[in-house]
């Protein structure tokens, strides 16, 4: 059987990745915003979560490892953007949550990001978007299963 990489969802699917990652560099940059997409993602995941989360919970919300995610809270912790805690339930567990000035500060690139998705979206309509967030998921939840 002979590979096609130009039909393959997974090779689209990071070369598309990778062009938004660019994106929202080239954006956080111009805006003079001091965090990379990648932690500029936990911001805003931990955003929409509306409480904190455990560093489990946050690391697997975002599909990375634990310890990426650790050293990404660090930088993030260090400019008083998250703060840590310990879990009230559990005093080996650490939480960590979006801090006031985090919150006030995220707020502040969120629509330059939407412009960025705006205008990754452009062309695409509602119903198109829809099946390919639906196939999206379905791929997902199928590695997911099979990795598990």
């Amino acid at each position: 059987m002979q590979f096609d990489s130009e039909s393959s969802p997974g090779f689209a699917i990071g070369r598309v990745a990778y062009l938004i990652r660019q994106g929202m560099a080239a954006v956080l940059k111009s805006a003079g915003w001091p965090f990379t997409p990648e932690e500029t993602q936990t911001l805003i995941t931990l955003l929409d979560a509306g409480r904190p989360l455990s560093m489990n919970e946050l690391a697997s919300l975002m599909i990375r490892d634990p310890t990426t995610v650790k050293r990404q809270l660090d930088r993030l912790v260090e400019q008083k953007f998250v703060q840590r805690s310990v879990s009230s339930e559990d005093a080996r567990i650490v939480m960590v949550g979006l801090t006031r000035r985090g919150e006030q500060k995220l707020q502040t690139v969120l629509p330059l990001l939407d412009d960025l998705r705006k205008s990754t979206l452009k062309g695409i309509s509602k119903s198109q978007l829809e099946a390919t967030q639906s196939v999206l998921q379905k791929m997902q939840k199928n590695l997911t299963h099979r990795l598990s």
